[in-house]
């Protein structure tokens, strides 16, 4: 019951997220007709706002009540979901868009937390995060790119307040405080220092923000490619379909080879398939380049938060990585709008490469600190 609970909170909490690219696609070519900085920039400061709650909420969700914070979130969340259909104006949209972020930030945070300090096994759990990801995307890309091309804004923040009321109810599975015995279980595995955690989370925020960068223009990108605002739509969605076989990997091998292994592998393959979209202005190497990159995301996401759990089991840094991925969620957008706009393509591909090698350096750091930190307490026991 927990694990369903915490599920509906990660997906109500990461619905705008994982839908941006409609979103903006809709925002720009919808009554406001925002330009693609404009558009890039209200996604950013919703993914901002959700990123800030998280790293507020992070160091005080262990001690707050799970299942009020999550009724008075996701509470918030549709009532500005609603409240957006009916926006006039791209201010009261933006102020909108931010309170959104406040309730889904909470839900976000909550959910990796819960699981960090609850799981025994956590990068399991959160492979079937990225499963229920892949598998609840193909139906949400193929409705967001009908939906957008339709009724651009108004029908994509309708498709996502619709979702947020069905999934509400299951919110009340979580209990509304932690269990004494996971209360010690955190107490007992926490080992990080603030100089590990700070590079953990800048590695993250490097990686998910170049991701970003890239997904939220994936529209742009196909358009170049010669693909129209539904055939992408539904080049994502068996995108998703096939980045299934990401999170089914991720959850069967968890940490059978390791942490390094993996980390590695996605790292370098992310930069060339960064290079593949922005580069090649061709169809096919549009579709298989994003259908690599959704393979590569589900794969990487849970040993990422793996990683942080594993430096910390009281949930903290988990909730914390969370902040760190909503801050590059909310950053890439912007980054790659401001890029686009400034140099084009062929420049994002270098600043995306670049990225991705520095947070590849500072996640291995952080493993090969935490591991050698790990192998001194036993040496002391």
């Amino acid at each position: 019951m927990l694990v369903i609970g915490a599920i509906s909170a990660q997906v109500i909490g990461g619905l705008f997220a994982q839908m941006s690219p409609f979103v903006v696609a809709g925002l720009m070519g919808g009554r406001l007709e925002l330009s693609e900085r404009e558009a890039g920039l209200v996604t950013s400061i919703e993914l901002l706002t959700l990123a800030i709650t998280a790293i507020v909420l992070a160091p005080l969700l262990p001690r707050l009540p799970y299942r009020r914070i999550c009724v008075a979130a996701v509470a918030l969340t549709f009532l500005a979901q609603v409240l957006s259909i009916l926006a006039s104006g791209w201010t009261a949209l933006v102020i909108l868009r931010s309170i959104a972020g406040v309730g889904e930030g909470a839900l976000y945070a909550l959910s990796l937390s819960i699981v960090a300090s609850c799981a025994n096994n956590p990068e399991k759990i959160f492979g079937y995060f990225q499963v229920v990801w892949a598998v609840g995307s193909v139906p949400l890309f193929s409705a967001g790119g009908e939906i957008t091309a339709a009724y651009a804004d108004r029908g994509i923040f309708t498709l996502l307040a619709g979702i947020t009321l069905a999934l509400a109810p299951l919110l009340l599975l979580l209990p509304n405080n932690r269990s004494p015995e996971d209360k010690s279980v955190g107490s007992e595995h926490q080992t990080s220092s603030s100089t590990i955690g700070a590079m953990l989370l800048a590695g993250i925020f490097l990686y998910i923000a170049v991701a970003a960068a890239l997904y939220a223009f994936s529209t742009s990108m196909g358009k170049r490619a010669g693909l129209d605002t539904v055939a992408v739509g539904y080049t994502l969605t068996v995108a998703t379909l096939v980045g299934l076989a990401g999170a089914a990997a991720a959850t069967a091998l968890n940490v059978r080879w390791g942490r390094a292994l993996p980390i590695s592998a996605f790292c370098f393959t992310s930069a060339v398939v960064a290079v593949m979209l922005c580069l090649w202005q061709n169809s096919t190497a549009f579709v298989i380049a994003v259908v690599l990159a959704a393979i590569l995301w589900y794969f990487s996401l849970p040993y990422l938060f793996g990683l942080a759990a594993a430096i910390d089991r009281s949930g903290r840094w988990a909730a914390a990585a969370g902040s760190a991925y909503l801050l590059g969620y909310a950053a890439g957008p912007f980054l790659g709008g401001a890029v686009i706009a400034s140099s084009g393509y062929t420049f994002l591909a270098v600043v995306v490469v670049a990225l991705t090698a520095a947070s590849w350096v500072l996640l291995m750091v952080v493993l090969n600190r935490s591991m050698a930190g790990r192998t001194g307490v036993l040496l002391k026991a």
